[in-house]
């Protein structure tokens, strides 16, 4: 009997596979590669991102002069009372020789290995060169090859913006291009080491320069003496600040480059490979831009809405690694001294939105650089909680503009930190570790609440924040009852009443929170044209969030995306109040307020709409400069106007939405799926629970679910249609399965078990 049950599983997988194997020969998916046939021009809108998390660059793969421009996500100016802006740490500027006349030219970002590459032809020779940034290593890596007898000859030098005024030195010798420099309170430094095959290098006016190579490796360490947990938050002195890049240069140019190489690819795929989307299409042998010109035309080619997804899952791994710092407004690419919003931590939407993608999307490691950031900034340096006693109170409190030294300015945003919290309670209820939510997060969350419970006052309609404001629109500090604060507060209390609930402490703090949230305003009110009201006051609401306001924020659509409060599965009158509000803001902004779109029109199970949102993101733009009227993205799918990175997480969070919800308890199988998608397969996702789901569909046909669970937790299913159906466990087993009603089960899992639901019929 055991056998014949394994037999059934495993045709059941075969089936699975076979639909799978049909989908992508039918849709002849090309690799997952964004790549042009002629080098960069602009910085914004054409240069390819590479980066580890900390460090990074932007390739623009000229042929005969070369720019590698690059950062470093802890240079800053300013300090702990001075706002100052993120910096542009430099450019790698590569001059050659005789490669003016070139053919076959290609440049690309490969997202399946996280390196850029430029390959030509020129006297009869073809030429390959490669980038990458390496986490393992940490340092930024250039390949130089050639194919035949045409030998590489070029120069190497290093450009640094604050040259000029005496703040950097830079001095070549002995193979190497060191870097140095000072800032308000911040020392930095980079080495670039060039190691040839063949040839012969020579140092000529602060450059190196070098001939008649077979090969040549470059290979650049770069850093700051920023510490996060350090008083001031320097946390050594400048001659440690030398040797740490020091050591890191030398100890990767002692490297091969095949074993650099293979260290950095096997790293990022890990990663990278946990998730897979096919929805069908191809790049139809088009560059990237010429393809994002056919889909503006009409040509909605799905491949290029899953490369769109998968960029930005690659984005956030390049850019959100390594010290609790999180992924600014640029991510960590920058090439101006004085950036759009000082590519800050802007705390009112943007820093939120970059780590939207971490849990669901199979990131989960990548969210600790915002989550030790929280607890850092809330518990070890002492301006936020600074902050909270201005308001007289306990806990913490901040700003919407922040720097990285605990500086922020421009207006208080108090319920950030409860937005903050809701990033901090999901990472524990996708993960269940419970070592995690006791030393880190419940700390913070705490912290979060006694601010509140220190500044809620009693109005007609329960408990409220006083002098609020609803983010960016509207009279600051003059009403009570927001609903942007009171969702958040509702939120945030909710889910620390869970964490004293799982952790099995503080009851007395528990009732007190039980007692305060009963009380409390949600926040939630229906006002005059059935829109979920924004203002608690009838005449502000008027003014400021009527019908035709197209106002790029949706900050009183919290409780809908990403909170929880609002669902169409809950209650359908505040559901389609959100839905009325959602009419009204209308469907074209700046990028980032696209991508909060599309979530909330996923939440509302509508996936027709959300695809509208999608196709609407990828609208090409041309303009660098701030505005608030258009939204897309540029050439090289990087979101704006102006590059603006949340956006492009935004969009793959929402995509994600679409394909599986979790925030009810319950997963969610395709609860948002667009008709433009009729057949298509996705792994790797991640729910709440711990759960691991892979799901494939086709049209009129089946829905075949695999689900594996990590904690050992009880699942739930929400499916149309799923009663009746059986689930197996991957030894054949049949589970046990109690029927809710005819869209919901739930079962028992096991740790580590994989379990397969049969194919159920799909009605959208």
């Amino acid at each position: 009997m055991k056998i014949k049950l394994i037999v059934v599983l495993l045709l059941t997988f075969q089936i699975v596979q076979a639909q799978y194997n049909k989908l992508t020969t039918q849709t002849g998916t090309s690799n997952l590669k964004l790549w042009y046939k002629k080098p960069a021009e602009k910085w914004m809108s054409q240069a390819l991102p590479i980066g580890n998390g900390l460090i990074g660059a932007m390739i623009f793969g000229g042929v005969d002069k070369d720019q590698i421009q690059y950062n470093d996500k802890t240079l800053w100016t300013g300090s702990t009372t001075k706002r100052g802006s993120y910096q542009n740490f430099g450019d790698l500027l590569l001059e050659f020789e005789g490669l003016s006349n070139y053919s076959n030219y290609k440049r690309e970002l490969d997202l399946e290995t996280g390196i850029s590459r430029v390959s030509f032809d020129a006297q009869g020779n073809s030429f390959l060169r490669e980038y990458f940034a390496s986490y393992v290593d940490q340092v930024i890596t250039v390949r130089l090859t050639s194919s035949g007898k045409k030998r590489i000859s070029f120069s190497a030098q290093i450009s640094d913006p604050r040259e000029a005024s005496k703040m950097a030195e830079i001095n070549a010798g002995n193979n190497e291009i060191h870097q140095y420099g000072k800032l308000d309170i911040l020392n930095y430094a980079a080495i670039l080491s060039v190691k040839n095959s063949g040839g012969k290098i020579a140092v000529e006016e602060n450059k190196l320069v070098v001939k008649e190579a077979d090969a040549v490796t470059l290979i650049l360490s770069l850093g700051t003496n920023y510490d996060p947990v350090a008083p001031g938050y320097v946390g050594f002195d400048k001659e440690k600040l030398n040797s740490n890049v020091t050591h890191r240069n030398h100890t990767a140019s002692k490297k091969p480059y095949k074993e650099l190489l293979a260290s950095h690819i096997k790293d990022y795929q890990s990663l990278f490979k946990r998730v897979s989307l096919e929805i069908g299409g191809s790049d139809q042998g088009l560059p990237t831009d010429e393809l994002q010109a056919a889909y503006n035309k009409g040509n909605k080619n799905p491949y290029l809405e899953s490369l769109y997804y998968q960029y930005g899952r690659y984005l956030m791994i390049s850019s959100a690694r390594g010290m609790a710092l999180p992924s600014n407004l640029q991510g960590l690419w920058n090439n101006s001294n004085n950036p759009a919003w000082q590519a800050d931590l802007h705390s009112d939407i943007n820093v939120q939105m970059n780590y939207w993608p971490a849990e669901i999307t199979n990131l989960s490691e990548l969210h600790g650089t915002l989550l030790n950031y929280l607890y850092n900034e809330a518990m070890v340096q002492p301006s936020w909680r600074k902050a909270a006693k201005d308001d007289g109170t306990e806990g913490w409190s901040q700003w919407v503009q922040n720097n990285i030294f605990g500086y922020g300015d421009w207006a208080k945003t108090r319920p950030a930190n409860a937005w903050y919290s809701m990033h901090l309670w999901q990472h524990y209820a996708f993960t269940l570790n419970k070592a995690y939510l006791k030393k880190t997060a419940y700390p913070v969350m705490k912290g979060a609440c006694d601010f509140w419970l220190g500044r809620l006052v009693q109005s007609e309609s329960g408990l409220v924040a006083p002098k609020e404001w609803s983010p960016e629109i509207g009279p600051w500090n003059v009403e009570g009852g927001v609903a942007y604060a009171q969702q958040l507060i509702f939120d945030l209390f909710s889910n620390t009443i869970k964490a004293t609930e799982e952790l099995g402490i503080d009851p007395d703090y528990r009732n007190k929170l039980k007692s305060t949230l009963a009380k409390l305003d949600k926040g939630t009110k229906i006002g005059n044209w059935g829109q979920l009201m924004e203002w608690n006051n009838e005449a502000i609401e008027k003014k400021h969030s009527g019908p035709k306001n197209t106002h790029r924020h949706l900050s009183h659509l919290i409780a809908l995306y990403p909170g929880s409060q609002i669902s169409p599965l809950i209650d359908t009158v505040y559901s389609n109040a959100a839905k009325t509000s959602l009419i009204g803001r209308g469907d074209f902004s700046t990028g980032w307020a696209l991508a909060w779109r599309l979530a909330c029109w996923a939440r509302l199970l509508d996936g027709d709409h959300a695809h509208q949102l999608l196709k609407n993101s990828l609208v090409h733009i041309k303009s660098t400069e701030i505005t608030y009227n258009e939204g897309g993205v540029y050439e090289n799918l990087l979101n704006g106007p102006p590059f603006q990175i949340d956006g492009n997480f935004g969009i793959t969070a929402g995509i994600t939405e679409m394909l599986l919800q979790s925030h009810l308890g319950m997963l969610q199988i395709l609860p948002a799926l667009p008709s433009a998608w009729p057949k298509g397969a996705v792994s790797g996702l991640k729910a709440k629970g711990n759960f691991t789901v892979d799901i494939s569909w086709s049209k009129g046909e089946t829905i075949n679910t695999r689900i594996t669970s990590g904690s050992g937790s009880k699942c739930t299913i929400y499916l149309k249609n799923i009663k009746g159906s059986s689930v197996k466990d991957k030894n054949g087993k049949i589970i046990n399965v109690k029927v809710i009603n005819n869209d919901r089960i739930e079962f028992d899992t096991i740790k580590g078990m994989q379990y397969v639901i049969d194919g159920i019929p799909f009605n959208r």
